[in-house]
């Protein structure tokens, strides 16, 4: 085992010998804070009860039956390793409203499925729920992976896999009418296919953390969708060989950090554009705009070493993806000195300020400080000033890099 829920949370501090030091009971009581029971699912149960390995339930949907689903319980549920698979194969979206921990061994030794021909979902959950070690395979079809709808879950250390899928799916679903709020999915492995999966769907789920996950080979990587899906937090995300790696439909101010785009047709499709980019890395191409010999000419104020007017140098119709401005060209017509600032907010700030010794066409990079990731619909406007004054311009060039 990678690691155990210690207070609520999941920890990589413990090792393997420790679990394998504690006794069941306390590897139980480590595992969540308010376990009222525990049942044991493995294929060489004998199905009386579920109460030992020996009486243990051979499918997890009789655990999950057997399950309380008082509101003010919560049923640890442990699953054994399957030298094949254990098999919902239940019709439809097969939903639980009790609070549920599902425990494996590890991501890879205890795969689910749903081989029912008319299954629409792996399984369903209403309540709380923490999912833990497990395997979920999507199949062959066109079968959705789980769908939580409460608030608070939690998916740690497990494996999506949709390889074999023939119709459309999606691994995750966090849905709801209402917000579904201060969940975590965290140390996850998602392949999928590129025509039929979608890794994970946020449609009304907002203040939720996702991080320390790889999504590869999926049609859509992250998908948020409704207008309430606001400030969700994703950390450590590696999407690589993906139709769309990230699709921002819907919902405000997401936060992304440390992401790593690889080999993925677009990288981000983003209809909303007002997100908070850091540390985003990946083999992305860069421009010189405007694509002409002329640029865009900036002039001075008549009076000396005054800021002449701002003049747009980057539409916002033009900015259709997350941007870096990494460096740029200038052109003077008179040699002198002059200084050059830009603003992403029409002049209300600048984000960045260069000097330069206008005696010739030069080139450089900048922002010179804080690495800027613009977002869509940015417009970007400069101005500049003359050492002397006079109203003299510089043509500009602006090195784009897209996301």
């Amino acid at each position: 085992m990678d690691g155990l829920i210690i207070d609520g949370e999941y920890s990589d501090y413990a090792t393997d010998t420790d679990m394998l030091n504690m006794s069941e009971d306390m590897a139980s009581a480590i595992i969540g804070r308010a376990v009222t029971d525990k049942l044991h699912v493995c294929p060489n149960g004998n199905g009386i009860d579920g109460k030992s390995w020996t009486n243990a339930f051979t499918s997890i949907q009789e655990a999950l039956s057997a399950a309380s689903t008082d509101g003010n319980n919560c049923t640890l549920i442990m699953i054994s390793p399957h030298a094949t698979f254990y098999d919902i194969n239940t019709t439809g979206d097969l939903t639980y409203t009790g609070n549920y921990i599902l425990k494996g061994s590890h991501r890879n030794w205890a795969k689910i499925k749903n081989t029912h021909a008319s299954a629409t979902s792996m399984l369903k959950f209403t309540g709380k729920v923490a999912l833990i070690d497990l395997n979920f395979n999507l199949g062959t079809g066109s079968t959705n992976g789980i769908i939580l709808t409460h608030g608070g879950f939690r998916i740690y250390n497990c494996q999506f896999v949709g390889e074999s899928l023939t119709g459309a799916a999606t691994a995750i679903t966090i849905s709801n009418s209402t917000s579904i709020k201060h969940g975590i999915i965290k140390d996850l492995h998602i392949d999928g296919h590129t025509s039929h999966m979608k890794a994970i769907l946020l449609d009304n789920a907002s203040h939720n953390r996702i991080e320390k996950v790889s999504i590869h080979d999926c049609l859509t990587g992250i998908q948020i969708t409704h207008v309430d899906s606001d400030e969700n937090d994703f950390k450590n995300i590696d999407i690589g060989n993906c139709n769309i790696g990230l699709d921002l439909d819907a919902g405000n101010e997401q936060h992304f950090d440390d992401i790593h785009f690889h080999g993925n047709t677009t990288n981000v499709d983003d209809e909303v554009g007002d997100h908070y980019w850091c540390n985003i890395r990946g083999e992305f191409s860069i421009k010189s705009l405007p694509d002409d010999f002329s640029g865009v000419t900036l002039m001075a104020d008549n009076v000396a070493n005054t800021w002449g007017n701002n003049v747009e140098v980057r539409a916002a119709a033009t900015s259709t993806k997350p941007f870096r401005i990494v460096g740029y060209g200038v052109a003077p017509n008179v040699s002198q000195w002059y200084k050059i600032r830009l603003s992403a907010d029409n002049g209300s700030t600048y984000f960045d300020e260069i000097i330069f010794d206008g005696n010739k066409v030069r080139g450089s990079s900048f922002p010179s400080g804080t690495e800027y990731i613009f977002n869509k619909g940015t417009q970007i406007v400069a101005s500049t000033k003359a050492q002397t004054g006079g109203g003299d311009t510089v043509d500009i060039w602006l090195k784009i890099q897209e996301i």
